[in-house]
């Protein structure tokens, strides 16, 4: 059975001027934010989309290198004690070896033998809530990490601990001990491998690929997406994979240049759970310090208006008084104004009053780092304040629908909610927000502007610009609110509330 090579998958920062017309530069298919088990391939080939053969292989490996692994522990241990028992120490080790060399063998068929199910050792969790993995068979041992439902583990050994069967697992980075009571095994650990699995792919060797509407190289194309960047592959057709972009958006691609891999939730270790802690309370405290920021700005600003505002008048009250010129009133077929006498010539001047045009009745969706009277320092606070607090959210789920930053929201209810915080009115739909922004080229966005996507030739994707070629949005059900590279797919517009 061949080993499964790992692979980091990385999503390269990619910068996000690139336009809508570089479709017409494409030649045939190319251009010129769920932690998991990850089982990646070097090339792709017929079958690997499928999750459930790939946790069998997988952790088939994993236990693999766990019998020879604890053959070699006790190849150590028999070979020393033959050497120092036995008169001819020579004999000893090659009695010792000989005996070690049959287990290893028999371990090796015992775990690869085809007439046995590939899951008789692996197990998905079915539990509620959240169960922790002991370092011993019962609940008084320590506690080495946790495990929630729909995760995957290998079985290392069953033994008979606390109230019946325990198992000992190893599911991500944790090893230890949990009751069996709490997995499923056999052809119900491969049904449900099937629903937890999640299928992620990667462009590879191109710089940018066609989305086509279908599976041939005739099919629309959608958008172009960008080299480096994760996407959900849900399915394949031919030599074309369907790839899940947001929730508004799904197609094919050649996957001669897509990479993928199969990722499964894991056991998280009390390392990893404090690390993840750390990381979220790390984002809160930024976005805390970012809004008290602007707010510091918002007085620095105001207290300045302020101090202008009585050094201007206390000019006024000291300058001399002077006598106003003699008014005179002119009448007129148009209009009557009253004009001053010009104080060079010394004669009175008349002027038609001016025809006045009443100003259209707008709604203002500018915020407090808008042009309007603010200082540079409230835009910028405003805008780094505006990334901060939307960072916060990372992670939480896509709730078509939705706008609540914590219990889901989509991609235009999280852009609404988070610009709302600021007492800034985008509209509700991408569509609304495009429209109502002020806008600007896609090259000149800046952190806390807003990208759009389309999907033909509606505007139905939005994403806050957050710098360094990124974005953060609600994606889809899978990924949730995520940070992907800016042109992960095309943008086709940008606008700013902020400007």
């Amino acid at each position: 059975m061949n080993n499964w090579k790992k692979v980091i998958v990385l999503s390269g920062l990619c910068s996000c001027a690139l336009s809508v017309n570089a479709f017409a530069s494409t030649n045939l298919e190319t251009g010129s934010s769920l932690a998991g088990i990850s089982v990646a391939l070097n090339n792709y080939y017929a079958g690997n989309t499928e999750p459930e053969k790939q946790l069998a292989s997988s952790y088939s490996d994993m236990q693999n290198r766990s019998a020879q692994s604890n053959t070699a522990a006790g190849s150590a241990k028999s070979g020393s004690g033959s050497g120092q028992g036995s008169g001819n120490k020579g004999s000893g080790q090659s009695g010792s070896a000989s005996g070690d060399a049959a287990k290893a063998k028999a371990a090796q068929e015992t775990v690869s033998n085809p007439k046995s199910s590939a899951y008789d050792n692996i197990a998905v969790s079915k539990i509620n809530g959240t169960v922790n993995i002991r370092t011993e068979a019962n609940t008084s041992s320590g506690v080495t990490g946790k495990i929630n439902n729909d995760c995957a583990a290998a079985i290392l050994d069953t033994v008979d601990g606390e109230g019946g069967k325990w198992y000992k697992i190893q599911s991500g980075s944790v090893t230890g001990y949990i009751k069996a009571d709490y997995f499923v095994t056999g052809q119900q650990a491969e049904a449900r491998a099937k629903q937890v699995g999640t299928t992620y792919g990667t462009i590879v060797g191109t710089p940018s690929l066609r989305l086509r509407q279908s599976p041939d190289m005739e099919g629309k194309t959608l958008t172009l997406l960008s080299e480096g960047a994760h996407y959900v592959v849900t399915g394949e057709e031919g030599d074309f994979l369907k790839v899940q972009v947001d929730s508004d958006l799904e197609g094919y691609v050649f996957k001669e240049y897509m990479k993928t891999s199969v990722e499964f939730n894991k056991a998280v270790s009390v390392e990893e759970e404090k690390a993840k802690a750390a990381e979220e309370a790390k984002r809160k405290e930024d976005a805390d310090k970012a809004l008290k920021a602007l707010e510091d700005a918002k007085k620095a600003d105001a207290a300045k208006k302020t101090t202008a505002a009585t050094t201007k008048a206390q000019k006024t009250t000291e300058a001399p008084a002077t006598t106003a010129p003699k008014k005179e009133e002119i009448k007129g077929t148009d209009a009557v104004t009253t004009i001053a006498a010009n104080p060079e010539n010394g004669k009175d001047s008349t002027v038609a009053a001016p025809t006045m045009a009443k100003a259209p009745e707008t709604v203002d969706s500018k915020g407090p780092g808008s042009s309007g009277g603010t200082s540079t320092e409230v835009a910028s606070a405003t805008r780094n304040a505006v990334v901060a607090y939307a960072k916060q959210f990372l992670g939480n789920p896509y709730v078509y629908g939705g706008t609540s930053l914590t219990s889901g929201a989509d991609c235009s209810g999280f852009t609404q909610s988070v610009f709302a915080h600021f007492g800034i009115s985008t509209g509700r739909s991408s569509r609304d927000q495009a429209a109502r922004g002020k806008s600007i080229s896609v090259s000149d966005a800046k952190p806390g502007d807003l990208l759009f996507y389309a999907s033909g030739d509606y505007i139905n994707h939005v994403a806050i610009y957050i710098g360094g070629g990124q974005v953060i949005h609600a994606s889809n059900p899978t990924t949730g609110i995520c940070i992907t590279p800016a042109n992960y797919r095309t943008p086709c517009k940008a606008v700013t509330f902020l400007d």
